[in-house]
């Protein structure tokens, strides 16, 4: 269904900025396996990375470009439903970070396949532990890093609404960091949309390189080239000085050496501070409401002063037998403030879309 979906240039820009730089030595994560490349974690002949590993640069490459096609190959097995670019690519980045095992359990993917895109979105960032020995704990470059994919997923930028103070987690550990660490606040997931909805996303981009690496190249060679093409001089001769490669991920069918390369990623939008919102989309659950206005108070009111004449007045009745015309009135005035408490609504503005 989402087959001729792979990691676009906006999901390549989140992943890699997460992962930080490519590792050449293997390093022991947060998760307690050990890592090289951009937090790749198996070699393409599925052998897993041992503590002492180490790899070149180019080799470091073509570990991620074969991580990312194995990545969109769950996703695109476990969704059921179609999905767009920018939705795809969260999810892989999810799938990436977490593991097949528990993507395929997570909620997330059970709210993409019930076309719950929203609540999907909102359960991004229940994902924010890493267990190490017997430690669970909540870690907050791992709710960015969520909150990150969840803005992707929504189709909106997450360099502003996601940046290193934009997003706090306060956690408590456990006794002996044994057992799982109690999360006693971060930052509401709605706050960060907020922020975000002010830096929608372009389309996903589409454009390609006209010239695909040749399938007869070894693999890592191959992935070189379709990721670090070497800048040429004026007459035509390679430079010697050559960039960093632009790291992208294959496109499918045309197997491990082959696939056509992406352009590189869009330019990384400023970390300006974002313009105060209007006053009109402002979520509804931060505004006071306005009691006067409410009738609900005013029912509450209305009971009040007709149950404090309403015991007197009984208590008289009972007595002397008399006042039954009061009693009655006090009893009408009671039943209709409760009504009004019962069923008025407050009055509040929509909230935010």
């Amino acid at each position: 269904m989402n087959d001729h979906l792979y990691v676009n240039n906006h999901g390549l820009r989140l992943i890699t900025q997460f992962e930080g730089e490519p590792r050449l030595k293997a390093r022991l994560c947060e998760g307690g396996a050990w890592e090289m490349s951009y937090g790749v974690t198996f070699y393409p002949d599925g052998s897993p990375v041992k503590e002492g590993d180490s790899c070149t640069y180019d080799e470091a490459l073509g570990m991620f470009r074969h991580a990312l096609s194995v990545f969109e190959g769950h996703v695109k097995r476990l969704v059921t439903v179609p999905l767009n670019g920018n939705q795809f690519s969260a999810l892989v980045s999810l799938c990436y970070n977490i593991g097949p095992v528990n993507f395929e359990r997570s909620s997330v993917l059970r709210h993409v396949n019930a076309r719950r895109f929203d609540d999907a979105a909102d359960a991004f960032g229940m994902w924010l532990y890493a267990t190490l020995g017997q430690h669970k704990q909540a870690l907050r470059g791992l709710l960015r890093r969520r909150y990150a994919e969840a803005v992707v997923f929504m189709g909106y930028d997450f360099e502003v609404a996601c940046s290193d103070d934009a997003v706090a987690l306060v956690r408590e550990r456990p006794p002996g960091d044994i057992g799982t660490d109690k999360v006693l606040f971060k930052t509401p997931f709605r706050d960060v949309l907020v922020v975000a909805q002010r830096y929608p996303l372009p389309a996903d981009d589409e454009l390609v390189l006209t010239q695909p690496a040749s399938p007869r190249v070894p693999a890592v060679e191959a992935a070189q080239r379709q990721v670090a093409p070497a800048r040429t001089s004026a007459a035509g001769a390679a430079s010697p000085k050559i960039e960093k490669p632009v790291v992208v991920s294959p496109t499918t069918g045309q197997g491990e050496a082959g696939g056509v390369p992406r352009t590189s990623p869009p330019p990384v939008p400023a970390k300006v501070a974002p313009p105060p919102l209007p006053k009109d989309a402002a979520p509804a659950s931060l505004e006071p409401k306005d009691m006067v206005l409410s009738k609900r108070f005013w029912g509450l009111t209305v009971t009040a002063l007709g149950t404090t004449n309403l015991l007197p007045q009984a208590a008289q009745t009972w007595v002397s037998n008399e006042g039954n015309r009061e009693l009655i009135t006090w009893l009408i005035v009671v039943a209709l403030g409760f009504a009004l408490y019962k069923y008025g609504q407050h009055k509040a503005k929509k909230p935010l879309k």
